[in-house]
């Protein structure tokens, strides 16, 4: 069944994804209210980080998420830096994890396909796949963050700063765990930031857990568990 898409007109493209009621999440326009907490709960306590490549039950996107504003909360006593980590991934919940090393290898072919197609300024191609990608996750961020009532972190430049970090510091935290110590000299950038103040190891929680503790920081760090059903 083809989903119910919006009204637009011919100049305007719509690419519809599904929502869990089976209408359309209109990828290229986003609105707030089509952003629904329950479903991004529920979503991203399936998806796994990092494919799910690791040996262990899957860790998820929606435990990063809790365990990296947990663990901003501690060490700023900032709530709202915590409600903006905890919803940092939250454009995940309609697009899939699109991980690092998959940004940097559709960056590489896009590079790679425009000097073979003799295209000047293959770097300048390249550069701009990478804004695009970048482009596609904020689009659906700037919904949520209204959904959420805050505001477009990109517009907040100590927020936005802090969540690139917390999220750096637990990805090393989280494949040093996931994968043993030596993922740190072959797949992880190198982040010169300390570990992240954590409560506990980072052992996966299941899809049941991982859910009920993101809807329960919604509420305590951005006060929407009314939205989060």
């Amino acid at each position: 069944m083809i989903p119910e898409q919006k009204s637009h007109s011919s100049k305007a493209p719509v690419i519809p994804t599904f929502k869990p009621d089976g209408s359309a999440f209109d990828l290229i326009d986003p609105q707030p209210s089509d952003i629904s907490f329950g479903d991004m709960a529920n979503t991203l306590s399936k998806l796994a980080r990092f494919n799910g490549l690791y040996r262990c039950p899957a860790y998820s996107v929606a435990q990063h998420s809790v365990m990296g504003a947990d663990a901003l909360y501690r060490e700023s006593g900032d709530g709202v830096a915590a409600g903006y980590f905890l919803l940092h991934d939250g454009h995940e919940y309609a697009l899939g994890d699109i991980t690092r090393p998959a940004v940097d290898l559709i960056q590489h072919h896009i590079a790679r396909l425009a000097e073979e197609a003799g295209v000047e300024g293959a770097g300048f191609v390249d550069r701009l796949a990478h804004r695009a990608l970048a482009s596609v996750k904020r689009s659906i961020d700037v919904a949520v963050y209204q959904a959420a009532g805050l505001p477009n972190i990109n517009t907040v430049s100590q927020y936005a700063r802090q969540i690139r970090e917390m999220d750096d510091r637990m990805l090393v935290a989280e494949a040093t765990a996931l994968f043993g110590a030596s993922s740190r000299s072959t797949c992880l950038p190198r982040v010169s930031l300390p570990p992240p103040k954590l409560v506990g190891a980072i052992v996966p929680w299941g899809a049941m857990k991982a859910e009920l503790a993101f809807i329960d920081r919604l509420q305590r760090y951005v006060g929407i568990a009314a939205r989060a059903r």
